[in-house]
């Protein structure tokens, strides 16, 4: 998959991106902040799903975006929508001003950005080569993938000075009508090094 440059965010640095790589393989996350599991609203994985189909029917674009957490949230993961500037299909690409955003929104409502979400318009939700080359160490990882329906979270850590992802478990809360849950229950696998992508939407 293709990645655009793409401007760092300061936090958790886990949007990806070829430009200021150092930034992004830092991260102020420090070991041992980390839930065993994570709750979604189910209104935020509706939406996640939704723009991700949407995306891929315009040229295999991609929807992704920033996880904030709040506290006193339980594990509650809160997802941070923006634009996506890149013009090439499988890749993505952050303004200056959707990172002020970002960085804005979290300020205000005494948040931390611990991770960022992303579609795969056409492979399984499972972070791939470059989503860990540009992931902070100890951040989050969401994705969806389209052609499943899947969404998965994992958390990406540091084997023998290897970035892996290490699968979360995710439930989905709030009231769901009819249908299966777009979330898949995460058994906790350990990816080594592959293959992947990002973006972010405004509210």
């Amino acid at each position: 998959m293709r990645f655009s440059p793409l401007i760092a965010l300061a936090c958790a640095a886990t949007l990806s991106c070829e430009t200021d790589s150092e930034n992004w393989r830092r991260s102020n996350l420090a070991r041992g902040w980390a839930e065993s599991s994570y709750r979604l609203p189910h209104h935020e994985g509706i939406r996640f799903s939704r723009e991700a189909r949407e995306a891929r029917h315009n040229g295999n674009r991609e929807v992704c975006g920033a996880i904030l957490r709040r506290p006193g949230g339980a594990g509650t993961l809160e997802l941070i929508f923006a634009d996506n500037e890149s013009r090439h299909a499988h890749s993505y690409e952050l303004s200056s001003r959707s990172v002020k955003r970002i960085r804005g929104i979290a300020r205000t409502n005494k948040a931390e950005i611990i991770g960022a979400f992303h579609s795969h318009p056409t492979s399984d939700a499972t972070p791939g080569r470059k989503d860990l080359t540009h992931a902070g160490v100890h951040s989050l990882l969401l994705i969806h993938s389209v052609p499943t329906g899947k969404t998965r979270l994992w958390q990406v850590v540091l084997r023998d000075g290897v970035k892996k992802a290490r699968e979360v478990q995710l439930k989905v809360i709030g009231r769901r009508l009819r249908g299966p849950s777009p979330l898949a229950p995460s058994p906790g696998k350990l990816l080594p090094d592959g293959e992947a992508v990002h973006d972010l939407r405004t509210r």
